[in-house]
């Protein structure tokens, strides 16, 4: 834990640094123009498009929890999802650390259908890792050729890009064929390991899960075509976030290569905002630098990444409501269960 602590305070204090760094370069007064030129409607409208960015995921995933037949409210899967962003963002674990949060909610306690869910999230990951990079190569072909961005540069995203889209193209064609390469991958590393109890139960749990994410993307197929399609929207919304802000604060309405061109440079720098809480300093910074190569002025760049973040906190305070009342409900159910002589009477 001493560890653990250390580094998660050298993370703040880095990223507090950067982030001090980028406001006295930008200039604080120049960056609350800004955001005053953005006004009331732009900000609103900006936090409803993340808002409903982020529900289209929610959706999504509940149409994909729906097909296992895990039933949950809207409101349950936005607080699960919440909860896992908010874990996610608040800890430096390179954009997976609430993934184990969303798990343990659906399954209430991994006491019921925990494959399924686990299943259900991968599938989700996997549908991302298309769309987003999909996106990212039309962003590579379309924007970065309009830019200035050296030819070397262009490749090597482009790479990047073309790599994760055929790496989750292998992938999703194998599980649809029932190969079984990763547990047996993972079986052929195990099997050089002591027979512990826990190495038989990744065994088996791995099998389980791998065969319900072919049961996913073969046997529920029309329900993760929806989900898909949801989770396609709402990556849209987060690629039009930029369009919003531009409008309103610039008067200036980009176009589709520039949007391409925006979301790809800022989800490539988005790759390294896992060393601070919530990538602070360091988000700041990339859009700096993205905000430099389309030619504008960097406090543009610290008030898009300000406003980012007040619609980020607004699901991160639902997201931590949401676990401290399933925790009291968790551990009030353990109690209760290890108190025999008392009995529920709701």
């Amino acid at each position: 834990m001493g560890r653990k602590r250390k580094a998660l305070f050298i993370s703040v204090i880095l990223g507090l640094a950067l982030l001090a760094a980028v406001v006295w370069r930008a200039g604080p007064v120049a960056v609350l123009a800004r955001m005053g030129a953005l006004g009331p409607w732009g900000i609103a409208a900006f936090l409803l498009n993340s808002g409903l960015g982020f529900a289209f995921g929610v959706q999504g995933w509940r149409l994909l929890l729906r097909s296992y037949g895990v039933r949950s409210s809207f409101r349950r899967t936005f607080g699960m999802m919440a909860g896992a962003y908010a874990v996610t963002y608040l800890t430096p674990s390179f954009h997976l650390g609430g993934e184990p949060v969303r798990a343990f909610s659906a399954s209430d306690g991994f006491t019921r259908r925990s494959h399924e869910v686990v299943a259900t999230i991968l599938v989700e990951r996997l549908l991302y890792l298309i769309i987003i990079a999909t996106l990212l190569l039309a962003g590579g072909s379309i924007g970065l050729r309009e830019s200035a961005i050296p030819v070397v540069i262009q490749q090597g995203v482009l790479a990047l890009v073309g790599a994760a889209l055929v790496g989750g193209g292998i992938v999703l064609v194998g599980i649809a064929r029932q190969a079984t390469w990763a547990s047996r991958s993972v079986a052929f590393t195990l099997r050089h390991l002591p027979r512990w109890t826990w190495v038989k139960r990744v065994e088996e749990g791995l099998d389980r899960i791998e065969g319900e994410v072919n049961e996913a993307l073969v046997g529920h197929r029309r329900a993760t075509l929806k989900a898909a399609s949801l989770l396609f929207l709402s990556v849209g919304l987060n690629v039009l976030a930029p369009l919003i802000f531009f409008s309103f604060a610039y008067g200036r309405i980009l176009s589709i290569g520039q949007l391409l061109l925006f979301f790809t440079l800022s989800t490539v720098f988005t790759l390294f905002s896992w060393l601070t809480p919530g990538g602070i300093g360091i988000m700041e910074g990339a859009y700096a630098a993205v905000f430099g190569i389309m030619g504008l002025p960097i406090d543009g760049a610290v008030a898009f990444s300000l406003i980012q973040r007040a619609a980020s906190l607004s699901i991160i305070s639902v997201g931590i409501f949401y676990l401290s009342r399933c925790s009291a409900d968790w551990f009030g159910k353990r109690n209760l269960e290890k108190d025999p002589g008392e009995t529920d009477v709701g």
